[in-house]
């Protein structure tokens, strides 16, 4: 566990926009950028819950974990 200070941070200068839904769970994130939320680094328009991108990733596997808006597998 990291305090609020050392803890690992996404490097993407993008900030969702206000009513921004998870596209796994349908529920919106907060709008602004959190531990507690990541984007896609590929399209930088899907924002995802953490809890809900790290159980697709546990579900799909390394060979098939990809973003569910673009598809895009390599930079994800």
């Amino acid at each position: 566990s990291f305090c609020s200070e050392h803890r690992p941070e996404q490097d993407v200068q993008a900030t969702p926009e206000p009513g921004t839904e998870c596209p796994i769970c349908m529920e919106p994130v907060e709008d602004r950028k959190t531990f507690r939320t990541l984007v896609c680094p590929a399209c930088k328009r899907a924002w995802f819950h953490r809890d809900c991108i790290q159980g697709q990733a546990m579900r799909a596997g390394v060979l098939y974990f990809q973003c569910p808006l673009c598809r895009d597998g390599r930079a994800f």
